[in-house]
């Protein structure tokens, strides 16, 4: 049996109007096709609901023990689809966004700001972590999109870089030790040649990065300090307790402390990346969020970026990067 919800519509149709002429109009099909409907849906109950003469149609016996059943039905389907309708604008009124801690610090209050007056009536919920975690709650459907350093393309997941930035060094303002006299329009890696340096855990995509750039370069720094977050480096760096190498989207950030920022030469340039979830579609909500986004970080690093126009970048790095 294979009752379909096209068949049940015909016959409350035809069972309220008890009228083949009238149905068929409102249904927009011929009364030929109407007919031909209901013959279905009487084959397959095994049972005929309808008597039809020239002049009137009226319910046989099974026909008004049947047609309860069809009302309900179709009143169960149309109220089903009625908050079905309602959770999927719900679910098109708020945006699931995964940054990583320091670009929530840094950004994300303006981005926000600029996204409300984009999409004033989307609510945005934010959420920070990890790379690795973000990564896991797409993955899952816990997030709709996420912003960070995922520089390894994973499977199941779509990636875009959406803004590219590159590494700078971070040294005090104050010059308290002899290495922290970096020039302002550069230095170069080997310049970091043991100078101590406020470094990030080793599985950091930063700080991996910033790795394989120290051997290709055959740098070897001093003293290492470990820190868990960016914002502590900064401090540290601050502190003069060594410099830290951060992405140039930090310039925001870094305008708390009391510290110079410095473009590493060779360039090296990497691109963050916008994440969703590989089937989801094209979400608009998370194109205009992405431009929001695109927009404050062009505004936050724009002094470090104008400072690597026409030097000579690294091509390891971007091989990287990709």
């Amino acid at each position: 049996m294979n009752i379909s919800l096209r068949q049940l519509t015909a016959f409350l149709g035809v069972a309220s109007s008890c009228s083949f002429t009238k149905t068929a109009e409102r249904l927009h099909l011929s009364q030929a096709a109407l007919s031909a409907i209901i013959r279905e849906l009487e084959s397959q109950l095994q049972c005929r609901l309808l008597n039809r003469t020239t002049r009137t149609v009226s319910l046989t016996e099974a026909g008004k023990s049947f047609l309860p059943v069809a009302t309900q039905v179709i009143n169960a389907i149309e109220c089903s689809a009625l908050e079905l309708g309602k959770i999927g604008r719900e679910e098109q009124r708020v945006l699931r966004v995964g940054v990583t801690p320091h670009i929530a610090v840094s950004l994300m209050p303006a981005v926000l700001r600029q996204y409300a007056l984009l999409a004033p009536s989307v609510n945005v919920q934010v959420t920070d972590s990890a790379p690795g975690d973000l990564l896991h709650m797409v993955e899952a459907g816990d997030l709709d999109v996420a912003y960070g350093a995922f520089f390894v393309k994973a499977s199941g997941i779509d990636r875009v870089p959406i803004f590219p930035t590159c590494l700078v060094v971070v040294s005090p303002l104050d010059e308290v030790a002899a290495w922290s006299d970096f020039e302002k329009s550069g230095v170069t890696w080997h310049c970091l040649q043991d100078v101590p340096l406020i470094a990030l855990p080793k599985d950091n995509p930063i700080q991996r990065l910033i790795e394989e750039n120290l051997a290709r370069e055959m740098v070897q720094t001093g003293k290492r300090t470990e820190v868990g977050h960016l914002e502590t480096a900064i401090a540290m760096a601050e502190a003069g307790f060594g410099v830290a190498i951060v992405p140039s989207l930090s310039e925001a950030i870094c305008q708390r402390f009391r510290v110079r920022l410095s473009v590493i030469r060779p360039i090296v340039e990497l691109s963050f990346y916008c994440i969703t979830k590989s089937g989801r579609g094209n979400i608009e909500s998370v194109g205009v969020f992405s431009e929001a986004f695109t927009k404050i970080v062009s505004n936050a690093q724009g002094s470090s970026l104008r400072k690597t126009k026409g030097v000579k970048r690294s091509t390891r790095a971007q091989a990287i990067a990709e």
